[in-house]
Parts: structure tokens; C-alpha cells; sequence
């Protein structure tokens, strides 16, 4: 069994905020993996959508709620792309440039 608190409140007014974005989300701090995470709810059902890698309630919480959210997915998408193609191009050069290296030295 999970054991999770809901956060009702904090002294920067992040609780307050998440419900703003959306009325049915409760910030909770799930003690078993000591981690805030989000959840909405969604009839008489709680439904995990986010677990914050964060280890203290501040701003990056909200940040990364408007990121995550579905209205937001394709440009989120977009972004993991892009994001991947630019790490795909620095494998291909750095194997390059190691092969230049080993072929130099023989």
C-alpha cells in the first residue's frame, strides 16, 4: 500500500498555484520513494500524472506542470527531437574524430 500525504499548502504558494492550472491536481510527497508527485483527480479516482525529481516544493514544479501537460505535448514532442538530433550529430562527430585519431596513430 502506498503511503502518501496531500500538501495543502507551502509558504511559497505552490500548491496553490498547480490547482490553478487545473482544480482537480493535489500535490502529494509519497513517503516510500521520497518524492513529490502530482496527481489529478478524476471522479472518485486519483490518478497519477507527474513525479517531480525535485526534493523541495519550488517554482520548477510549476514550470514543469505547464511543460508536461497534454496541451502542450507537441511542442514537448517537438522539443525531445530536436534534443535527440543534436545528440545524434555530437556521437556521429565525436566517433568521427575518434577514428581520424586511431587511423593518425597507426
Amino acid at each position: 500500500m502506498k503511503r502518501i500525504f496531500v500538501v495543502d499548502s507551502d509558504a511559497l504558494g505552490i500548491v496553490q498555484r498547480l490547482r490553478e492550472i487545473d482544480k482537480s491536481y493535489y500535490l502529494v510527497f509519497d513517503v516510500d520513494v521520497k518524492k513529490f508527485c502530482l496527481y489529478a483527480k478524476v471522479g472518485d479516482n486519483f490518478d497519477h500524472c507527474l513525479t517531480f525529481p525535485y526534493e523541495v516544493i519550488d517554482e520548477r514544479m510549476i514550470d514543469l506542470t505547464l511543460k508536461t501537460r497534454v496541451q502542450n505535448s507537441d511542442a514537448l514532442f517537438e522539443e525531445i527531437e530536436q534534443e535527440n538530433e543534436r545528440l545524434n550529430r555530437r556521437i556521429v562527430s565525436t566517433t568521427i574524430n575518434a577514428f581520424k585519431e586511431s587511423l593518425y596513430e597507426s
